[in-house]
């Protein structure tokens, strides 16, 4: 996505944190644009006195907290509402499904927090969450530790290695397939032990 990275950056450069709030929540919530690389260029400009490094990581967690709590939000009002009219209603009223409800609202913890660093799988686990009525308690604890603690490795990264910020991202790039069927590996092990589990009680 280097051509969308440079589409972005020049916004950047002119609205500054309110930017980098926008391009996070939209990361988070809907469309998934590269935050990390952008956060590393904003930290990369705030090493040159041109942002605070402080400010950055405020608006950046912001803005991926916001934009994961929507998606929450909007997949556990209407997601259900909407897969019944897609066909879904007979799954959805069955016994099985119920407990697999209530497995996913027992341990979450783990799986939001080790998805805030990959911006598909944080999408994905997102919808999860919402369909399966994880309790907002639980749910806000983890996504907000995960994205906090993601939004600091990013800038600070950025921060170090200054203007060297685009070869250290095209590293990461290099290595976010692998990132990717890790974090994809990770949630079928989950979906695989709620289901073996859902199949043994029912």
């Amino acid at each position: 996505m280097s051509w969308l990275v440079q589409v972005i950056l020049p916004y950047l450069l002119l609205y500054k944190y309110g930017a980098i709030f926008v391009i996070t929540f939209v990361a988070a919530f809907a469309f998934p644009v590269p935050p990390g690389t952008l956060l590393m260029a904003s930290a990369a400009f705030a090493s040159q006195g041109y942002l605070s490094f402080f400010w950055i990581v405020v608006w950046g967690s912001l803005g991926n907290i916001a934009g994961d709590n929507v998606g929450y939000y909007i997949a556990r009002k209407y997601g259900k509402r909407i897969l019944n009219q897609i066909g879904f209603r007979k799954i959805l009223a069955s016994e099985k499904y119920a407990t697999f409800e209530k497995r996913i609202q027992t341990k979450p913890g783990f799986l939001i927090f080790i998805t805030r660093f990959e911006v598909v799988s944080n999408l994905c686990v997102n919808i999860i969450c919402g369909l399966g009525e994880v309790p907002y308690q639980k749910y806000i604890v983890y996504e907000s530790i995960g994205e906090i603690i993601q939004v600091l490795l990013y800038c600070t990264i950025g921060y170090y290695v200054g203007d060297n910020w685009p070869t250290i991202s095209a590293l990461i790039s290099k290595f976010l397939l692998i990132i990717i069927v890790i974090a994809v590996v990770l949630i079928a092990v989950f979906w695989k032990r709620i289901w073996q589990r859902t199949k043994a009680r029912s």
